[in-house]
């Protein structure tokens, strides 16, 4: 409970940090589970998983890809502290829709099979991470925007890739895990095994 506060009150300083205009009252969205119905005791939770991993899967390519284009900034001097922050936003916006995802697994996670549990753990401290990394990558290019050479920054940024690494290759395991298991059941039921 403890973690998805703090993921999303960074989420939450990250979109105040980066955001261009002032900002208005915050909106702080609570994962809460509702009440059980009667299609709760049918749903298929563990099949909703995998469907929401393959969306972060996607999610994690396009954070990737982003921290993956902020590194190679640092390379080339000359850019602006707005080339960084837009790219950096366009991050944190992938790391909130992986949060939003998140509160979703974490409100099924009892419901899921133990190895989808791990994975949801897993994708709950890096997105941690990617979110605490950004959020100091963005307070420091606020304060320090002519000095984004600095190795402080670029330790921020490498993060963010790593971390975003990580979180593709773990949730790509589990997609393809989820994959080759209904693979695996639809082979031994055509046997007859």
């Amino acid at each position: 409970m403890r973690l998805r506060a703090l993921l999303w009150s960074s989420c939450i300083s990250v979109a105040m940090a980066v955001s261009a205009q002032p900002a208005a009252a915050a909106v702080t969205h609570e994962c809460v589970a509702g009440r059980p119905t009667a299609a709760s005791y049918t749903w298929n939770f563990q099949g909703e998983a995998n469907t929401i991993f393959k969306e972060v899967q996607s999610d994690a390519q396009e954070a990737l890809y982003r921290a993956d284009r902020l590194q190679s900034f640092t390379g080339t001097p000359e850019l602006s502290w707005q080339t960084y922050g837009y790219q950096l936003n366009r991050l944190r916006g992938d790391i909130n829709d992986i949060g939003a995802k998140l509160c979703r697994l974490e409100t099924i996670r009892r419901a899921v099979a133990p190895w989808q549990q791990r994975v949801i753990d897993r994708i709950a401290v890096t997105t941690r991470l990617m979110a605490d990394n950004a959020q100091d990558a963005i307070v420091f290019g606020n304060t320090h925007s002519k000095e984004l050479w600095l190795a402080t920054y670029r330790n921020y940024l490498n993060n963010l890739y790593n971390e975003g690494k990580s979180l593709t290759r773990s949730v790509g395991n589990a997609v393809e895990y989820s994959s080759v298991s209904k693979e695996y059941r639809d082979l031994r039921q055509s046997l007859g095994a």
